[in-house]
């Protein structure tokens, strides 16, 4: 199984947040410190922030931030925001379908794929002592 590289630039955006205590920054600061397309990153932003992963606010000061702490956000919902239409194979159209039991195997196999990733947070996918406490107002 290979995750898309939609999940991935998501994946990187949460853990960037995570890792700089989670102030909120511009996405084309984001963009250019991990060598991503800035286009791609803000449709990611956007979707992460429709889902309530993250908290946008456009125009001067704006930027993203998490929604929630590293410790709520769990890595299956993650993927599942960004993979939503994530199958091993594609079987429509295969004239084998009536002969063929490999759908049950490959559902078997995702489930297990996914247990792992919902069994996790976005705190977990951080080296211990990386995750810096929010900023706080002066």
């Amino acid at each position: 199984m290979q995750l898309t590289r939609h999940t991935d630039y998501a994946l990187r955006l949460l853990i960037h947040l995570a890792c700089n205590g989670n102030q909120r920054t511009p996405v084309a600061v984001i963009a250019r410190d991990q060598q991503l397309s800035r286009t791609h990153l803000l449709k990611i932003a956007n979707d992460l922030s429709n889902a309530g992963l993250l908290d946008a606010q456009r125009g001067r000061g704006g930027g993203v931030c998490l929604a929630r702490p590293p410790e709520e956000i769990v890595l299956g919902e993650v993927i599942r925001i960004t993979e939503p239409h994530c199958e091993l194979v594609d079987c429509s159209g295969c004239r084998l379908r009536r002969d063929c039991t490999l759908p049950g195997v490959l559902d078997q196999a995702m489930a297990a794929f996914m247990a792992v990733f919902t069994r996790h947070t976005l705190a977990d996918a951080i080296r211990p002592g990386r995750i810096m406490a929010p900023a706080r107002a002066a």
